[in-house]
């Protein structure tokens, strides 16, 4: 079938799928960054308190200009030395609340032994005889409340907490002669104890999502017309957000799906010019410029008065090829009919030729020959052949003398 072709594009070279593959192992790397920080700054955290803490032996850095093998490689890396790091961290946090929660309970021990025993005045006075009995003291029952106190301060040596607040509590609780208050104070412990949970749970949940927004920063490096967003990304990383907003994820993904569409397009223009020119096809310096845009691009078929038109369709992979002449001459059906003929062979083999630079051509639109008359257009808009402009211009300048 030799009328008005349309298909879709598809483009696959090594370049595009390294350039991917880096892109991705970039951003992996840079999630894998993050998570290695956090471990440095929790075993600063539990060397400022137990004086000391394992070391942290971090992989070597991938050079800037290494590829995404090595990027990737360097992530693997990282990620398992920080796995490491973090049992190591683990079990050396475990030791010193072990150490804390022993020395917490001795204190308790030696602050009961030290409190003085409550013992009653048995001296009897006519006065004490004559008036009403007094209330009986309130008996507490301190085995179940040391129970409870050290429940909560095993809980607490875990936690990062305030330590000062939590010794008064204790330490109030010691003095009551009540039930009811000690209750109210070992439910403020618990509140302490919420409260440091939360902060936690919320460092993690920080900790997390800056490694998720960190490669997202990661992915829209380089990626035109992004920059909106890549200061969004940075904006939410300063504030230190504890997830990462559903339309940010969305909102990235479409910004490198348009990008990486854009490149593909760029490739094709250059694949089609080339195919062409190879063909035999006269492209003219505004070929490329009008297929990279919404325009449809000519090229002349030799120094014939035929040439073939292309269009990509904007905002997908999708082109139309057609057969057009020059408005400048009159030509018969035959001669259209061979014109059709012409650039049906021209499509093939540019199809062919297009595949050798990773782009697929496929034709899934077709009509049949005469269907459609072959379409003028301008005759400057048909690049002439190099010595054909050369002739031509001699004479114009004759013309104008």
């Amino acid at each position: 079938m030799s009328g008005p072709k349309g298909g879709a594009y598809h483009v696959e070279t090594a370049e595009q799928r390294e350039a991917r593959m880096l892109r991705d192992a970039k951003a992996a790397y840079a999630r894998a960054e993050s998570r290695w920080q956090e471990i440095v700054s929790r075993r600063a955290a539990l060397a400022a308190v137990a004086g000391e803490a394992p070391a942290c032996e971090r992989p070597a850095a991938p050079p800037a200009s290494a590829d995404s093998a090595a990027f990737s490689a360097a992530a693997q890396a990282l990620e398992a030395a920080t796995a490491t790091a973090a049992t190591a961290l683990s079990a050396a946090r475990e030791e010193v609340a072990q150490t804390a929660h022993a020395a917490q309970v001795a204190k308790l021990v030696a602050t009961l032994q030290a409190e003085p025993q409550h013992q009653p005045d048995h001296r009897a006075s006519r006065w004490r005889q004559t008036r009403a009995p007094e209330p009986q003291p309130e008996t507490v029952d301190w085995d179940r409340v040391n129970e409870r106190i050290d429940r909560r301060i095993r809980d607490l040596a875990h936690l990062d907490h305030d330590a000062a607040r939590a010794q008064e509590l204790i330490a109030d609780i010691h003095r009551c002669r009540s039930e009811s208050r000690i209750s109210l104070l070992l439910n403020e412990l618990d509140f302490l104890i919420a409260e440091s949970r939360a902060a936690t749970a919320q460092r993690e949940a920080q900790a997390a999502t800056r490694a998720d927004l960190l490669a997202m920063q990661a992915r829209l490096d380089g990626v035109a017309g992004a920059d909106a967003l890549r200061e969004r990304v940075a904006t939410l990383i300063a504030d230190g957000v504890t997830a990462v907003p559903d339309y940010l994820t969305a909102a990235v993904e479409a910004a490198i799906e348009q990008a990486d569409a854009e490149a593909d397009r760029q490739h094709v223009v250059r694949v089609m010019n080339k195919a062409l020119q190879e063909l035999g096809y006269v492209v003219g310096p505004q070929f490329s410029t009008d297929l990279s845009s919404a325009n449809a691009a000519v090229a002349r078929n030799g120094s014939s008065h035929y040439g073939l038109k292309v269009r990509l369709e904007p905002g997908s992979n999708r082109f139309t090829a057609q057969a057009v002449r020059s408005d400048a001459v009159l030509t018969t059906a035959d001669e259209d009919a061979a014109a059709e003929r012409v650039f049906c062979d021209a499509l093939d083999k540019m199809i062919e030729l297009a595949k050798r630079d990773g782009v697929d051509l496929d034709v899934d639109l077709r009509h049949e020959p005469g269907a459609y008359a072959v379409q003028k257009v301008a005759d400057d808009k048909l690049a002439k052949p190099a010595a054909t402009r050369a002739a031509t211009r001699p004479a114009e300048k004759g013309r104008t003398l």
